[in-house]
């Protein structure tokens, strides 16, 4: 992966636009525009005894509601580290969220091609 700029990357030979959610320490709840879609993620409480959240993900347009999708976190694995892909095909195109937790660090990202 190579960062291009601020909002550009090319992964494997493909450029894709890309926010980056979260990054280390996450925050729970926040919102972001990407791609003309106001893009808000938040969590009720603690649901497990080891720190895991249900977080809520609503991609919105305007005040438009278009998909939501629900994330468990998990703030460990047994092995060093994972990683959870999730795509949404939405009316302008196909947007993928990455989450990656490695070793205590955390990086949340939303990606589209372009």
């Amino acid at each position: 992966m190579t960062i291009l700029n601020e909002t550009t990357l090319r992964l494997k030979g493909e450029l894709y636009e890309y926010a980056v959610l979260g990054v280390g320490n996450l925050s729970f709840a926040g919102e972001t525009s990407f791609r003309g879609y106001q893009i808000t993620w938040g969590t009720l409480k603690n649901l497990t005894t080891t720190g895991g959240q249900r977080i809520d993900f609503r991609i919105q347009r305007g005040n438009s509601i278009i998909d939501s999708f629900t994330y468990w976190y998990i703030p460990f694995q047994l092995d060093s580290y994972c990683v959870s892909i999730y795509t949404k095909e939405l009316p302008e195109g196909e947007i993928t969220f990455v989450f990656i937790h490695t070793e205590g660090k955390d990086l949340w990202m939303v990606l589209a091609k372009k």
